[in-house]
C-alpha cells in the first residue's frame, strides 16, 4: 500500500522503517530534516507539508506528541485535508483528548475521508519489534481497511468504538501509568530513608502485593542504576495527564490523584527534568528526603 507517516520521532521513525520493511511505500513528512533523510536512505519519498504527503497515499498515519501538533497537521493551513480525497484513511497514533479526534474526523468525514484515533502502547522498543498495543476508535470498515498498516505496528489491535474511544482508551492507561509511577518513586524513597537497602527493598515489593509493571520496568532499568536516558518523558507524561484531566472536567468525572501527580511531575520539570525518562519524577522526592535510591556497593 502506499502510506503517508508524518512524525519521526522516537516511535514514529521505526514504525515508518517496519512499513518500509514490510513491502508498503512510505512518503514521509517531519518537522526537522534529518529523520526524513535517514527514512529516504531506506527507501521512502520525501515530502514538504502534510498536505503534500497526502496527495499521493491510500493512508496517512502521523504520531507526533502534542493535541496542537495533530491539529495542525490535519487542520492546518498545509494540513492533510487541504490534500485529501475520497476513500482514504486517516491515522492519528497520538496520545491527545479524545475531543480533538472527535473534531478532527468530523471534518474529514465531510471530505469523505475516514479517520482512526489509535493510539499506542509499548514504547520505543515495542515500535522496534512491532509490538505494540493498537487502541482503535473508528467505524468497523475503515479499521479493516487499515488493518493491514496497523498490524505492522502492533500484535493487539483493539476497536474500542467510534471515533475518540481510541484516545479514550488511551488516557485511562496513561492515568494508571502516570500515577502509579509517582506511588513507585514515594515508596522507593520512604524505604531508603528508612535506611533500607533499595535493591532489597526492590527484590521484595517485586514479589509481593505492591508488585506492578511500572515497579518492575522503572525501578531495575532507570532508578537504581541512575539511567534517565529518556523512554518516555516527564514532559510527556504531564501532557498526557492533562488530557485526562481536561477530558475528566468535560464529562463531570472527578479525578484527585492523577492531578496531584501530575503536579509532582511539574515539580520535576521545574528542576530541569522535563526531558528525561518519566522515572525521573523520583528526582524532587530524592532532594527533599536528602537521600538518592541507587544501586549500594558491597559492605555500605
Amino acid at each position: 500500500m502506499r502510506v503517508g507517516f508524518i512524525g519521526l520521532g522516537r516511535m514514529g521513525f521505526p514504525m515508518a522503517r517496519n512499513l518500509i520493511k514490510a513491502g508498503h511505500s512510505v512518503v514521509a513528512h517531519n518537522r526537522s530534516r534529518g529523520p526524513v533523510d535517514r527514512l529516504v536512505a531506506l527507501g521512502a519519498v520525501a515530502a514538504t507539508t502534510p498536505a503534500e504527503v497526502t496527495r499521493s497515499v491510500e493512508i496517512l498515519v502521523s504520531c507526533v506528541l502534542t493535541p496542537e501538533q495533530v491539529e495542525e497537521i490535519y487542520l492546518g493551513p498545509e494540513g492533510a485535508i487541504k490534500g485529501a480525497s475520497q476513500d482514504q484513511v486517516f491515522i492519528d497514533t497520538s496520545t491527545i483528548y479524545p475531543a480533538m479526534s472527535r473534531k478532527i474526523g468530523e471534518a474529514l468525514r465531510a471530505k469523505g475521508v475516514a479517520f482512526i484515533d489509535a493510539p499506542i502502547s509499548g514504547g520505543p522498543q515495542g515500535a522496534e519489534k512491532g509490538t505494540l498495543s493498537v487502541m482503535a476508535g473508528a467505524d468497523a470498515a475503515a479499521l479493516e481497511k487499515a488493518r493491514p498498516v496497523l498490524e505492522v505496528f502492533g500484535r493487539n489491535i483493539f476497536h474500542m468504538g467510534p471515533t475518540g474511544a481510541g484516545c479514550s482508551t488511551k488516557i485511562c492507561n496513561q492515568i494508571l501509568t502516570g500515577t502509579v509511577h509517582v506511588l513507585v518513586a514515594e515508596a522507593m524513597v520512604l524505604g531508603t530513608k528508612l535506611g533500607l537497602d533499595p535493591q532489597k527493598l526492590f527484590d521484595v515489593l517485586h514479589v509481593s502485593s505492591g508488585q506492578c509493571r511500572a515497579l518492575d520496568r522503572a525501578v531495575p532499568e532507570a532508578i537504581l542504576p541512575r539511567n534517565f536516558d529518556a523512554v518516555y518523558t516527564v514532559e510527556g507524561m504531564i501532557k498526557d495527564l492533562e488530557c485526562a484531566i481536561r477530558t475528566t472536567r468535560e464529562s463531570g468525572v472527578r479525578l484527585l490523584l492523577p492531578t496531584v501527580a501530575q503536579q509532582v511531575y511539574q515539580e520535576a520539570r521545574g528542576l530541569g527534568h522535563g526531558n528525561r525518562h518519566l522515572a525521573a519524577v523520583i528526582m524532587p522526592m530524592e532532594k527533599i528526603a536528602g537521600v538518592e535510591v541507587g544501586k549500594r556497593e558491597p559492605g555500605t
